[in-house]
């Protein structure tokens, strides 16, 4: 079974960095081990392990000197690995939290086969008009 992770939440981060992740995303068929990586939208991206055995993989099959590979590299170097604790609390690192603008106040936002972390002034400044499956639908054609 896949994890999907929607919705959106508000949670906020203690002094120490950790923030809960919501507990429909902690139920059984839900990877603990997740990865954290700085995205140019101005928040953290979070995908489950088996997302990234498919980067490992790619990797993996690329010579050491390809472009590609450097890059995927140095991607490897700026994720964190974070798993939720008894509380279903991450700690997310400051300059992780600091790259995304990340605060005390944050939304966490469901995206199918990830979610991300926003800082909830970024979040709320998006403007994500109200959206109707039919729309969406419409819109890719099916």
């Amino acid at each position: 079974m896949s994890a999907n992770y929607t919705d959106a939440f508000e949670h906020a981060f203690d002094e120490k960095g950790r923030i809960t992740i919501p507990s429909e995303w902690r139920q059984e068929g839900y990877e603990a081990r997740l990865f954290a990586f700085p995205s140019r939208s101005k928040c953290l991206k979070v995908y489950p392990e088996s997302w990234l055995a498919q980067l490992r993989e790619r990797v993996g099959n690329l010579s050491f000197q390809d472009p590609l590979r450097l890059q995927l590299e140095a991607l490897a170097r700026i994720a964190q690995m974070v798993s939720w604790d008894q509380q279903g609390r991450i700690s997310v690192k400051e300059r992780l939290r600091r790259q995304a603008g990340l605060r005390k106040e944050a939304v966490l936002a469901g995206c199918f086969d990830h979610f991300e972390i926003w800082s909830a002034e970024a979040w709320h400044a998006l403007r994500l008009g109200p959206t109707t499956l039919e729309e969406v639908m419409e819109k890719a054609g099916l």
